[in-house]
């Protein structure tokens, strides 16, 4: 006996549906597609501004663990403005060396530090070697603790002594407009070094005085 067999292709309603589950399912794999890209893109600018941080304070601090108030034809051993700073150190990075090799690198021939801001991108120079950090930032400020008080430009020269202390701090993101300077709020990273080598009681005592 043969059978018949009944076939029956989609509806139209059901071929709809179909169209419409896929339609979800993609709009849902482009959606999960974006995220995720956008979730990269913010983890390797987090990532660039934390190394950059890094880096500029790294390089600011050591150039001021032996930074000279008077650097005879360069000038200045300490001298900047709010956007940039320039150390003479008799060398440039702390080093782990032992007693002799730090002694000898002390008195090593000066090098200069130079730090800057402009249109968002920040300029790193040492020993006449510079680059920029990857970071791009809406603006970068520089203090110097000097006489009690913070001054926005530094000279070590004419003051006759290196500051107390050197805060720099960061705002990332886009560079700002002319009009939208000091209005950037609180900065997303700062950070004040003491200079160790500053003349006088308020270099050991400046952290109190700028908490009170």
């Amino acid at each position: 006996m043969n059978r018949r067999r009944n076939a029956r292709g989609f509806t139209l309603l059901e071929a709809l549906i179909a169209v419409g589950m896929l339609m979800l399912l993609l709009g849902a794999l482009a959606m999960f597609v974006e995220d995720l890209t956008r979730t990269r893109q913010f983890s390797a600018r987090t990532a660039a501004q934390t190394r950059s941080a890094d880096a500029l304070y790294s390089v600011l601090e050591a150039a001021l663990q032996t930074a000279v108030v008077d650097g005879g034809p360069l000038g200045s051993g300490v001298t900047g403005t709010d956007r940039s700073v320039r150390v003479l150190s008799s060398r440039t990075d702390a080093g782990s060396g032992s007693v002799r090799e730090l002694a000898r690198a002390a008195f090593a021939a000066l090098s200069a530090t130079e730090i800057g801001e402009s249109s968002g991108n920040i300029t790193v120079t040492r020993g006449g070697a510079s680059s920029v950090l990857p970071a791009t930032v809406r603006a970068m400020r520089v203090r110097y603790w000097t006489q009690g008080e913070w001054a926005d430009s530094f000279d070590s020269l004419s003051a006759g002594s290196l500051p107390q202390a050197v805060e720099v701090a960061l705002w990332f993101g886009v560079a700002a407009a002319p009009s939208e300077e000091d209005n950037f709020g609180t900065p997303d990273r700062v950070r004040t070094i003491a200079v160790p080598d500053a003349a006088g009681a308020d270099g050991a005592n400046f952290t109190s005085e700028v908490g009170q």
